[in-house]
């Protein structure tokens, strides 16, 4: 999980039957706590840099057994608590979770069910998300890659 740590970007696309096809670029930000878990921040812009999407939150992991907690909340109204594994291959790693429990606020769009699913494979991390809500099947919703920013 260390090597998560700093900032990383680059571009994604997504689609979902209400919103259709779209490009955006993304910051990700991991900074390790001193009590041990990783705060997470996103943030996302058009190609033309206006603002999209931005979340925060925080990776719990258990180095031992190899499970990992993400808790996640979106100024959008909706917090997701998601449960997985982290699978190593030497310096690559891989974590899939899914949701647990998805909660929205009464003027949130209704989603039901998430998965988030990180890859860092050759020093670059890609992910994907897959949502179901407003009344569509699970599905691909959201994928990334990033790269490390300079500060880093």
């Amino acid at each position: 999980m260390d090597r998560l740590e700093g900032a990383w970007h680059g571009q994604g696309s997504g689609s979902y039957p209400e919103s259709g096809e779209f490009d955006y670029l993304e910051n990700i930000n991991f900074k390790k706590s001193p009590k041990g878990f990783m705060v997470y921040s996103q943030t996302t812009t058009s190609l033309q840099g206006s603002p999209l999407h931005q979340e925060l939150g925080y990776i719990r992991a258990d180095e031992q057994t190899g499970n990992l907690e993400l808790l996640i909340v979106q100024p959008t109204g909706i917090a997701e608590v998601l449960v997985g594994e982290v699978m190593r291959d030497g310096q690559d790693f891989r974590f899939e979770l899914d949701s647990k429990v998805v909660a929205t606020t009464p003027s949130a769009k209704e989603v039901t069910r998430t998965g988030r699913y990180f890859y860092l494979e050759n020093g670059a991390l890609s992910y994907q998300v897959h949502m179901e809500a407003v009344g569509e099947e699970y599905q691909l919703h959201l994928e990334a890659s990033l790269v490390p920013s300079e500060s880093n």
